[in-house]
């Protein structure tokens, strides 16, 4: 019988012949947990299952959670206000995975009438069956617990009071820890308790949930189960709160791709240090070369200008770094194996850049002036500009730098896209600011600034001579481009970049006044938005096959793919991995300067190395997941795998090389 607005309790039982058992929740190493569906009259409701307290199962090398013999899981079924007349049916739609050495999926539907003809007079009381179910549910604590991670194979729990289980000379002895979601921890371990005053402490082998994704849950409920003072076993669940790791205690990856612990401080070191490198790379160093040349002058009129200009460029390229985690971050979130550089493994994103990058040029070289409102991209940026013009020139200086990975700068953002979102931003944070450094120094301690050269007439023919790296970048995006997407992305490329001459053209040449002014200037921004229309021609098929430069070494090194590998490592002989792009500068350098010359040749013949190298410049998932083995974002990376030791036929760890190499490193490589 149930009355308007009353909340009872209903329960499904499950009866589990003997050597089969069902599942908890959070069902272990194996299995799934049992789903119950009510179909409902209108205006009732059904809570969540309440689960009963659950029992290590092992099973080989696994243990699961679950129940054996006999079961009832409970839910409150609340009727609403007004009930309609006479008999009320519900129906459970029921499934259960039953298993032994084999597991059966179950299926059933049952009904349930409530208020039957005859009124308060029911078929069956199930009052007691309900009442002994309720005795097999845990307890709610009062009371949060604290979960961390204390290293990298322990979790900690800290609960406040320890009264529960404290029955004078066996003071919590026995318990479990039954966590509510997967992977918190290894289901094989047990749990060492120790008593801190009344604070209770549990240690047990961490699972292999990633930390951060625990970071993100909302309050993870873990059920600790212990003997009673009569030896009845009971549980106390208790709503957890996950501590982040200490800026002191916290994981990166090591070189042979494994977690260690490394200083927080220390990874933002890296971020810092990579970033300030960045600097030196062919892509950055023009865009700070002009920035330079603007504090010549702004510094000589007004100091404290100088420092809002240094402010205003710091903030375009933290901002935009701040920016590009972000996208990392919500691609990631939603599936998306991305990394470091991944927006230029779209043809359209590199053809957008030769654009800008070869209106940059032009502006450097007199061809025309950028209009008040985009000074800081071009032209003004080396004679002050704006504070608007800093920041956007900070902007460019991050789009630029992307193409590059600098020393540090691999460990940095692999650590980075593993944490949750707040450290994540903030290692990318550091890497801006490590970029933006130098300039930010200069404008704020005039003393470096003598350092400088005095302002004079060879400032603008330098800012002319900058045009000419700004078009060897272009040059270099366009075999990038044809390394996408051939020939066709190529003349796409081309026809886009004479339409944007060409509109500039007719934009200088159009008359002073009169009505053929307007006509004049209309054309030219129908020619600027034509280059637009050749887009889509960056959109073909890849070329086939992988990247010019690792076709002429065929006979120097192979293309990589998961099997080759497995196949290398199941023979004799060491292995080098190296993993390239075509639009990654470090990585061009690296093998023009350290592994494609003849005494890194002859080591390798020398040695029998079997030489694999991915090509990432279009996306690879198979790439991308070897990057992510090594907590790697981006390219490059260059990986070293020893012959298997004689002794034990085991080989030994990879060796990560650094991401700047020379000969020597990569022959230092293997005498280790």
């Amino acid at each position: 019988m149930i009355r308007p607005g009353e909340e009872i309790w209903v329960g499904v039982e499950q009866s589990i012949a003997p050597e089969w058992h069902t599942y908890w929740r959070n069902p272990g190493d194996s299995g799934s947990d049992p789903r119950v569906v009510w179909s409902l009259p209108e205006g009732f409701s059904v809570s969540e299952i309440e689960w009963p307290i659950p029992h290590k199962l092992p099973f080989g090398p696994m243990t699961n959670y679950g129940y054996e013999e006999n079961v009832i899981l409970l839910q409150r079924l609340k009727a609403p206000d007004t009930l309609p007349a006479g008999p009320i049916s519900i129906t459970a739609d029921v499934e259960i995975l039953v298993c032994r050495d084999i597991c059966i999926p179950e299926y059933g539907t049952y009904n349930m009438t409530l208020n039957p003809e005859g009124g308060e007079q029911m078929g069956e009381d199930n009052a007691a069956y309900l009442a002994a179910a309720r005795g097999e549910l845990p307890t709610l604590a009062p009371e949060e617990a604290v979960l961390r991670k204390l290293d990298e194979s322990t979790i900690e729990v800290k609960i406040p009071s320890a009264a529960w289980c404290n029955h004078g000379d066996t003071p919590c002895t026995g318990l479990e820890l039954f966590p509510l979601e997967w992977g918190i921890v290894d289901n094989n371990a047990g749990a060492e308790t120790t008593l801190e005053g009344d604070t209770l402490i549990l240690r047990q082998q961490a699972g292999d949930r990633n930390w951060a994704e625990l970071e993100e849950l909302q309050s993870p409920r873990l059920l600790v189960t212990y003997p009673d003072i009569d030896g009845t076993r009971r549980g106390m669940e208790f709503i957890t709160y996950v501590e982040s790791p200490g800026l002191f205690n916290t994981s990166a990856s090591s070189a042979n791709g494994a977690e260690t612990q490394l200083p927080f401080v220390m990874i933002l070191l890296f971020a810092l240090a990579g970033g300030l490198i960045l600097n030196l790379m062919p892509c950055v160093f023009p865009v700070l070369s002009l920035k330079a040349l603007s504090l010549v002058k702004t510094a000589q009129k007004d100091p404290t200008q100088a420092r809002i200009h240094g402010l205003a460029y710091t903030g375009g390229i933290v901002l935009s770094f701040l920016a590009i985690a972000g996208l990392l971050i919500a691609l990631q979130g939603a599936g998306s194996a991305v990394g470091w550089g991944f927006h230029l493994q779209s043809p359209v994103v590199i053809i957008l850049l030769i654009y800008l990058l070869f209106l940059i040029g032009l502006n450097l070289m007199n061809f025309f002036e950028f209009s008040a409102g985009l000074a800081g991209i071009g032209g003004h940026l080396a004679e002050g500009g704006g504070y608007t013009a800093s920041f956007f020139t900070g902007v460019l200086a991050t789009l630029v730098a992307t193409p590059c990975t600098a020393p540090f700068m691999g460990a940095a953002i692999g650590f980075a896209l593993t944490q949750n979102t707040f450290i994540a931003l903030l290692v990318f944070a550091f890497l801006g600011l490590g970029l933006a450094l130098p300039y930010l120094v200069l404008a704020f301690i005039p003393a470096l600034q003598r350092f400088l050269p005095k302002p004079g007439t060879w400032m603008e023919t330098f800012r002319q001579f900058l045009a000419f790296p700004i078009f060897l970048t272009c040059a270099w995006l366009l075999w990038v481009l044809s390394q996408q997407v051939g020939s066709m992305g190529i003349l796409g490329a081309a026809l886009g970049l004479t339409f944007i001459t060409f509109s500039i053209w007719l934009w200088r040449h159009s008359p002073e006044h009169g009505g053929w002014r307007k006509i004049v200037r209309i054309i030219a921004i129908l020619s600027a938005l034509a280059a637009l229309g050749f887009l889509p021609a960056t959109r073909g098929m890849p070329v086939s096959g992988v990247n010019t430069e690792i076709s002429d070494i065929k006979e120097f090194g192979e293309v990589y793919s998961p099997a080759a590998l497995d196949e290398a490592l199941a023979g004799t002989q060491p292995v080098f991995v190296e993993m390239t792009a075509a639009w990654c500068i470090t990585c061009k350098v690296n093998h023009a300067t350290s592994l494609n010359v003849q005494s890194t040749r002859n080591l390798f013949a020398e040695k029998d190395v079997k030489f694999l190298v991915g090509d990432w410049t279009n996306y690879d998932p198979a790439i991308t997941e070897y990057l992510n083995i090594f907590g790697r974002k981006g390219v490059p990376l260059y990986v070293y795998y020893a012959p298997p030791a004689s002794e034990t036929g085991q080989r030994p760890e990879p060796v990560l090389l650094p991401q700047i190499l020379t000969p020597g490193i990569v022959a230092g490589a293997f005498e280790n």
